[in-house]
């Protein structure tokens, strides 16, 4: 392949990551700021990923958004995830139990991506929603995945925590207090975020293990913290039980 392609290649690829972003709709100029490249040469690529599919263009606002055959191919992935599909019972079986929101995760680079969710019916919901990522510091799924993770990649993270993106004032942002708070999580086998990621709500998650014998997702559970607060201990001991059924569908060592 001609080194040219290769390079449009790369470069529709990096317009198409902005959008695995919070950000949904991005504008030429932005995309132009944000990836650093001539306007010529970002408006042929947005062009031909709108042609083929993979973007739209709102006609009022000139923005670009993910098309239907990027929602395709994202949704293809997940269905055909073995991860996904084996753990989905499970995750049914506690939201069923503990009748709240129900997450599974892995880690993506520093943050955490939602592979699938349960919804509860109860009134006070978690609005995480499928494909979307998340800061791994300020979730219970991203902290119990940091603290069964490889020292140096963690020494790494904290030295750069006092950078990276606050959610709620009561999101971690010290490197030490993080630092505890894996190491407690490690000793206890679940994490926990108290309005860290949203105000009002409180997550409680734990690891699963798979066939190396190194974490590979975690499963948490979301409820407001008036109703979770009540039954952390119940919440802890059924999220626990799950990663480890999980952990031992997929080969693991729990």
């Amino acid at each position: 392949m001609a080194k040219e392609q290769v390079s449009s290649i790369l470069r529709a690829l990096e317009i198409l990551e902005c959008f695995m972003d919070n950000e949904t709709e991005w504008t030429l100029k932005r995309l132009v700021a944000q990836l650093d490249l001539p306007t010529t040469t970002v408006h042929r690529q947005l062009s031909t990923l709108t042609d083929r599919g993979y973007l739209v263009q709102d006609p009022v606002r000139k923005s670009y958004r993910v098309g239907p055959r990027l929602l395709l191919l994202s949704s293809t992935v997940l269905s055909h995830s073995d991860l996904r599909s084996t753990a989905r019972p499970e995750l049914e079986k506690l939201s069923a139990t503990v009748k709240e929101t129900i997450n599974l995760s892995v880690m993506l680079d520093r943050e955490i991506f939602y592979l699938d969710k349960v919804e509860t019916f109860r009134s006070v919901v978690c609005n995480t929603k499928v494909g979307t990522r998340a800061p791994a510091h300020a979730t219970s799924g991203g902290k119990i995945m940091l603290a069964f993770h490889d020292p140096d990649y963690v020494d790494a993270y904290c030295r750069d925590l006092p950078q990276m993106q606050r959610l709620t004032d009561r999101t971690v942002f010290s490197p030490d207090l993080l630092r505890e708070q894996l190491a407690q999580a490690r000793i206890n086998g679940f994490a926990i975020d108290d309005g860290e990621i949203e105000p009002g709500l409180i997550c409680v998650g734990a690891p699963i293990f798979g066939l190396d014998q190194t974490v590979m997702a975690a499963v948490s559970i979301a409820g407001p913290t008036f109703r979770m607060k009540e039954e952390l201990d119940v919440m802890t001991r059924a999220v626990k039980a799950t990663a480890a059924n999980i952990s031992r569908l997929m080969g693991g060592w729990l």
